[in-house]
């Protein structure tokens, strides 16, 4: 269990804090944990997870708990965020017209999840749309699905949570990195047997960093990026190692 704000272990040796991109958690708080130590995430470090957060894994607690409780992880909102609120706030009667994913049972099945629930909300509702960012002499733009919206005056909400046009096309904006989830990566390579990696476009302006991370029967798990390194890390299911 990785600690909250206050309790994240420090790096030390005077290191200086990075740059993490990581999405589409989709519940798996297991492996959100166990990424945040595989690389020893500090309160000197900044994490991007570009939305999705909640649905079909079975702790999206677990990952919001951590994310409300640190001032450096900045999360964007992804279309499942985005279609919890719009359910929560507009269903009446939540028993006859349940939500179309798991969320709401699980965390109405427990006395403290279930007394979060309107802060949950709270939270899901106010998370930015997309990100701009600036460093190594990139300009990264980060938005759940498409980035293009970023850069026009009058931006189209559906466009940054579901549009795929931006992967679909592969050539990306001239002058811009940019980062988004949404899409698996192995739906990109067309489902090799190999698991699921962050996809880079042939001319470096487009990086998917959705790895799958519910869909382990497909080559799926969690993937995370540093922007100051290039490295990339990756989390695993415990049941595919058995």
């Amino acid at each position: 269990m990785v600690p909250r704000k206050g309790m994240i272990p420090e790096k030390g040796g005077g290191a200086m804090g990075r740059t993490y991109v990581m999405s589409d958690i989709h519940g798996m708080s297991e492996l959100f944990q166990r990424m945040l130590e595989q690389i020893r995430f500090s309160d000197e470090d900044t994490l991007y997870i570009l939305g999705d957060m909640i649905d079909r894994g079975p702790d999206p607690a677990g990952i919001l708990d951590i994310v409300m409780a640190c001032d450096n992880i900045i999360a964007l909102k992804g279309n499942h965020e985005d279609g919890f609120v719009e359910w929560y706030e507009n269903v009446g009667d939540k028993v006859q017209q349940r939500y179309y994913y798991n969320t709401y049972d699980i965390l109405a099945d427990c006395e403290a999840t279930r007394e979060k629930l309107p802060e949950y909300v709270r939270f899901m509702k106010n998370l930015p749309l997309y990100r701009k960012v600036k460093m190594n002499g990139n300009c990264y733009l980060m938005a759940h699905a498409s980035t293009e919206e970023i850069l026009r005056v009058w931006k189209r909400k559906e466009r940054l949570l579901w549009d795929t046009s931006l992967i679909d096309r592969q050539t990306g904006i001239p002058g811009y990195v940019s980062i988004v989830g949404h899409v698996p990566t192995f739906i990109i390579r067309g489902y090799p047997k190999e698991q699921a990696s962050v996809w880079h476009s042939p001319n470096g302006r487009i990086i998917d960093v959705d790895c799958g991370a519910a869909f382990s029967d497909l080559g799926g798990r969690l993937g995370c990026l540093c922007l100051d390194t290039g490295e990339e890390y990756y989390e695993t299911s415990l049941q595919d190692h058995k």
